[in-house]
C-alpha cells in the first residue's frame, strides 16, 4: 500500500520546507499567490489530504463529536436525529462518531469511556435511563450534552422534550372527537419520558373531570410486543376503551395488530394515537395519527451546543424545550359503534 502523501512530500517536489507548504494550503498572508498555487496543484495531483488529528493536536481543538444513542434502525427516532447530527457537524468541520448502547447502561458508560479516549470535544447522549452518574462519571470534564425526554431540566447542557404536552394534546384531540373512557398504554422502565406522558394525560383528563386509565406494560426493548399484550389485558378483562393512546407508535402498531386478530377495526370500533410519527413511511395503510417530535430541529441544536462548547469563543445557545406536535391521519374518529352500544 503506498504512502498516504504528506506535507514533506509536497515540500521535497516543491523545494519548500513544510511549514511553508503548511501556510500555502492554509492562504497564509505571507506566501506569495505563485508559490500558494503551484503547491496547490502539486497536493491535488498526489491526491494529499490534511491530517486533521495532528492539525487539531496543533491547535488544541477537538474535531470529533461523539454521539451515544439508546438503540438504531427503523423503529427507533434516533436514526432521524444522527441524520441530522451528522449533517449539521459536517457542515461545521467536524465528524460524528456514534455508539448505540442496545439500551444497557454498561454499554452506554463503555461507549462514553471509549469515545473520550478517542479525545471527542464533546459528547450528545440520549440516555437509557434518567440515572446519569455512570455517564458522568465516564466522561469526566469532557461536556456532555443530554437530548430527549430523560434528562432532569437542571441538568446545565441538556435539550428537553416536552412531553407532558403530548399527554395534554392527546386528551384534547380525542375528547374532541366524543371519547371519554380514554386509557394510555406505557412500559417500563420508568424514566422522565414515560412519567411525563403519564402525568400530563393524567392531569388533561382530571381537568376534564374524567379518570385517567394508565397500563405500563412490557419494556422499551420490544414496544409492539407491549402493545399487543396491552390490548390483550384489556379484552381479557372487559376493559377495552374506546380510544387508545399508546407511547410510541411502535406500541401503536402492536395494538392495532392485536385489535385487528380479534375482528375489531380501528378506528370504526376504536381509536388508536402513538408518538414519534416514524412507522408513516413504513406502514402507510395504517394511516396512524401520531405525535410528531421535531427531531432536526434537535439534532442541530445539539451540534450548535457542542461546537460552542469545544470552541468556547461564543456563549453557548439558550437552553431549549422542543415541543412535539399532533399529525392527525385516520386512526382517530369520533367514538364508534362499540362505544355507542
Amino acid at each position: 500500500m503506498p504512502n498516504r502523501p504528506t506535507l514533506k512530500t509536497i515540500g521535497q517536489m516543491t523545494g519548500l520546507s513544510h511549514v511553508a507548504v503548511s501556510k500555502a494550503l492554509r492562504d497564509a498572508p505571507d506566501i506569495s499567490d505563485a508559490t500558494k498555487e503551484r503547491v496547490r496543484k502539486i497536493a491535488a495531483e498526489v491526491g494529499y489530504t490534511p491530517n486533521m488529528a495532528a492539525r487539531n493536536l496543533y491547535l488544541q481543538r477537538a474535531s470529533t463529536i461523539g454521539m451515544v444513542v439508546p438503540a438504531m434502525g427503523d423503529n427507533t427516532a434516533y436514526d432521524l436525529v444522527f441524520n441530522e447530527v451528522s449533517t449539521a457537524a459536517a457542515a461545521l468541520g467536524y465528524c460524528v462518531m456514534l455508539g448505540s448502547s442496545h439500551r444497557s447502561t454498561d454499554l452506554e458508560k463503555r461507549h462514553c469511556r471509549m469515545m473520550v479516549s478517542n479525545q471527542v470535544g464533546a459528547l450528545i447522549v440520549a440516555p437509557c435511563t434518567s440515572d446519569l452518574s455512570h455517564i458522568k462519571a465516564a466522561c469526566g470534564p469532557t461536556p456532555v450534552i443530554f437530548i430527549g425526554g430523560k434528562t432532569a431540566p437542571e441538568e446545565p447542557y441538556s435539550l428537553l422534550c416536552d412531553y407532558r404536552h403530548s399527554g395534554a394534546l392527546a386528551v384534547e384531540h380525542l375528547t374532541g372527537l366524543g371519547h371519554r373512557d380514554i386509557a394510555l398504554l406505557t412500559y417500563e422502565p420508568e424514566n422522565l419520558t414515560i412519567l411525563q406522558k403519564e402525568e400530563g394525560f393524567s392531569r388533561a383528563m382530571e381537568d376534564r373531570g374524567l379518570s385517567p386509565r394508565i397500563l405500563r406494560i412490557g419494556h422499551a426493548a420490544n414496544t409492539m410486543q407491549a402493545g399487543m399484550e396491552g390490548v390483550e389485558r384489556m379484552l381479557n378483562q372487559g376493559t377495552l376503551p374506546t380510544a387508545l393512546w399508546c407511547a410510541s407508535d411502535y406500541m401503536a402498531v402492536g395494538a392495532i395488530n392485536a385489535l385487528r386478530l380479534h375482528g375489531l377495526s380501528v378506528p370504526g370500533d376504536i381509536s388508536v394515537l402513538g408518538h414519534d410519527d416514524i412507522y408513516c413511511s413504513l406502514y402507510p395503510d395504517l394511516a396512524l395519527t401520531t405525535f410528531h417530535t421535531p427531531m432536526p430541529e434537535l439534532g442541530k441544536a445539539a451540534v450548535d451546543l457542542a461546537v460552542s462548547l469545544i470552541e468556547q469563543d461564543h456563549p453557548a445557545p439558550p437552553k431549549q424545550a422542543f415541543r412535539p406536535f399532533l399529525v392527525v391521519r385516520n386512526s382517530t374518529g369520533p367514538v364508534g359503534r362499540r362505544g355507542r352500544n
